[in-house]
């Protein structure tokens, strides 16, 4: 299940747009974080357009993941008719909603158990697992499972899931979609290169796909082995 991206840029780094992603499964449109570029992306995209419903999984409430998800259900209920499932593990992105005026009969809330797998569709698996990212706040990445393959996308974390890892090591998961940073920090909030060199192996880099990029430092990835997401435009 190749994840398709309205961006790749970070929070800061506006010109690539959020490192937002989707699918189309089951003619549902699953959408993987709504940040602040990602409605004017969305509003008049093919497979929006085409689906039935909305399923939006949320990692955590930084603006650049879901600065534009009420527009989104707005738009979704009053002009297109279609409705909108909110999935997150907190419900704190209810109390987010009700504070932007959006009403709950607008959307459906969906909450989720940490690490804990649920069916969305028959064959789609999705699994919210834990990750570190910021102090203050609980973020979450997304086991995707269709049937047929499994990925992980990160959302935002510093550190990979040993899970993932190992899933990347045997097989079993098909690529991995990790924000990936390139600068230094005292108090990191993102995976590092060269973190993420020192876990994975060379000849396992080209399943691991780069996003949320803070410039454009694609072919410097490249040449350490990795791949980058590709936006679409």
């Amino acid at each position: 299940m190749d994840l398709k991206f309205l961006g790749s840029g970070s929070a800061f780094n506006p010109a690539m747009e959020n490192s937002n992603a989707y699918f189309a499964f089951g003619g549902k449109f699953y959408l993987l974080d709504c940040g602040e570029t990602a409605f004017g992306r969305l509003w008049n995209n093919e497979a929006y357009s085409d689906s039935a419903e909305v399923v939006a999984l949320i990692t955590h409430l930084h603006a650049d993941h879901v600065g534009s998800l009420g527009s989104l259900i707005s738009y979704s209920h009053y002009v297109t008719g279609k409705k909108v499932t909110v999935a997150h593990p907190l419900d704190t992105i209810v109390r987010l909603l009700d504070l932007l005026g959006i009403d709950r009969e607008c959307y459906r809330f969906r909450k989720l158990a940490e690490s804990e797998t649920y069916v969305f569709d028959e064959g789609l698996r999705v699994k919210p697992i834990p990750v570190e990212h910021v102090q203050n706040m609980k973020c979450f990445g997304y086991l995707l499972s269709d049937g047929r393959e499994k990925v992980y996308f990160s959302g935002d974390a510093r550190e990979v899931p040993g899970e993932i890892v190992e899933g990347l090591q045997d097989g079993s998961l098909a690529r991995i979609y990790q924000d990936t940073s390139n600068k230094e920090s005292d108090h990191p909030t993102h995976a590092h290169l060269s973190y993420l060199e020192e876990i994975i192996p060379p000849a396992l880099r080209n399943r691991v796909y780069s996003m949320h990029l803070d410039y454009d430092y694609g072919e410097l990835l490249r040449s350490k082995g990795f791949e980058v997401v590709r936006a679409e435009r």
